[in-house]
């Protein structure tokens, strides 16, 4: 749970009759979005905008706690398969009705492989069948018991509005069933959204949503003390005192469902495809000074690809200590007993990233590693991890809406998904067994196993679960930052 640092002075009842109600959200992310198509879509910036756009069968809290959505009601048939009822009379943007159809459509499409849209992998495994307009049954190929999480991130889309405008001009214009419409994207500029006073829950009481787009801290910082924006993220931690200075603003921070790693490009032919190597790079790094000299503290150090939140946790599972002497005692033993050279790939977005990669640089020095730090555009970066050209070391965070050990380890660092540069089918199987076992012992017990072997094959090296640190103008009242990172709007109001 994401918990206040800070304390604010309250308004006056003089100061608060005086003020006239703001009907405007504005907030500010360091990154754009990557699309409006939810079949496409990654990163949890474009996750958040998507979520007040469209609507889910089912959606989590901010704690990740699993809620009804568009399904008013859901169970377990066997192992199998999952029915769902949907409310009656839900309505997308258009005036159109939402049926079991439209649910059908959207999941057959994102699998569709002719359509190559990034998250087909992520729903493969799962069918659709209609059994009136109202009820659904989805049939798994296998046991999954997280299907409602994965389910979290099934934004519903308009079967008839997609098939009549097409693909292209669906992401350009795009209609969903959420509390708030699309308007319009300046891209790397802002995102503006209008509230849907025909949304089936809660309706919206802010008309006017604008996430805007400011890479720089500083520069977000200034924004939100000029009082043209009302939230900001990644805040970096040497500004939190200057900001709780104030009465103006309230600082709030706590752990996400984001691990941070530096990712080993296994898959390049080279130093970094012989495991000593990868584990003295492991053995180089103090992590826990990172996190306390560069963090401030405002980060938990992990041992492998879970934070204590993931299904499956295993705490006897420890990271690898700091212990300069084995490093050089491995590589000698890899053949490289004068060190080596490497280069690093970093982008913005991370808290105090560049000074964490530098201090990381600055470790692997003491061990003869001599590293090369390449700041690089995200959509760039993450392109060159697909087709693995990345380099050797690229520092990553991977969390959002459905993030767990499973979604990690598949997406990752499983053989030829999106994000990984690591081919292992021994590992691939491992995963796969705990991801389909419906006994929790089973699972502990498989999941344990998993976090052991991907900590001693070391195909990156594990830092720290990241926290999120928003400063929020006061004057906003009931927004919650969430585990996830998402900037959810519907509950906010001035």
């Amino acid at each position: 749970m994401l918990t206040g640092i800070t304390g604010c002075k309250a308004k006056t009842a003089a100061e608060t009759s005086s003020t006239p109600t703001k009907t405007e959200l504005v907030y500010v992310e360091s990154t754009d979005i990557s699309t409006m198509d939810p079949r496409n879509a990654t990163g949890t910036v474009t996750a958040g905008i998507l979520a007040n756009v469209f609507s889910s069968l089912v959606k989590t809290d901010e704690n990740g706690t699993i809620l009804p959505d568009l399904a008013e009601s859901w169970k377990n048939i066997n192992d199998l398969t999952w029915e769902f009822k949907l409310h009656d009379g839900i309505k997308f943007h258009d005036g159109s009705q939402l049926t079991a159809e439209d649910v059908k459509y959207t999941i057959d499409t994102i699998k569709d492989k002719n359509n190559k849209f990034r998250l087909a992998s992520d729903f493969s495994f799962m069918d659709v069948e209609v059994v009136n307009p109202l009820t659904l049954n989805i049939i798994t190929d296998g046991p999954f018991p997280e299907i409602l999480l994965r389910l979290n991130y099934v934004k519903i889309l308009p079967k008839a509005y997609v098939e009549k405008v097409g693909n292209t001009e669906f992401a350009a214009k795009p209609i969903g069933s959420g509390p708030f419409k699309f308007v319009e994207w300046r891209k790397d500029d802002r995102v503006i959204l209008e509230a849907n006073q025909d949304y089936f829950g809660k309706k919206p009481i802010i008309q006017k949503a604008t996430m805007r787009v400011i890479p720089e801290s500083a520069a977000r910082i200034a924004a939100l003390e000029s009082g043209e924006v009302d939230i900001i993220t990644k805040v970096e931690t040497s500004q939190i005192s200057r900001l709780q200075g104030s009465s103006s603003y309230t600082v709030t921070s706590g752990p996400t469902t984001r691990v941070m790693y530096f990712g080993i490009n296994t898959l390049k032919k080279g130093p970094l495809q012989d495991k000593r190597v990868r584990q003295a790079l492991n053995y180089a790094i103090d992590k826990q000074a990172l996190i306390t000299g560069v963090l401030d503290n405002f980060g938990k150090q992990l041992a492998t690809i879970s934070t204590p939140e993931y299904r499956g946790f295993d705490p006897s599972i420890t990271p690898y200590e700091y212990n300069p002497a084995k490093a050089k005692e491995l590589l000698a033993a890899a053949g490289y007993p004068n060190g080596l050279n490497l280069e690093i790939s970093t982008t913005s977005g991370f808290l105090n990233g560049s000074d964490f990669v530098q201090a990381f640089a600055s470790q692997l020095k003491d061990v003869g590693v001599n590293a090369t730090i390449l700041e690089e555009d995200g959509t760039v970066r993450n392109e060159k991890i697909i087709k693995a050209t990345i380099s050797d070391l690229y520092f990553f965070g991977f969390g959002g809406p459905y993030s767990s050990m499973d979604n990690l380890g598949k997406n990752s660092f499983g053989t030829g998904e999106r994000y990984s540069t690591y081919n292992n089918p021994e590992f691939d199987a491992l995963r796969k067994g705990a991801g389909a076992a419906i006994d929790t012992n089973e699972a502990n017990k498989l999941y344990s196993q998993l976090q052991a072997y991907i900590k001693e094959d070391a195909p990156a090296i594990f830092s720290h679960q990241q926290y999120g640190i928003y400063a929020i103008n006061t004057r906003l009242k009931d927004w919650k930052p969430r585990t996830d990172e998402m900037i959810v709007i519907n509950d906010a109001h001035f």
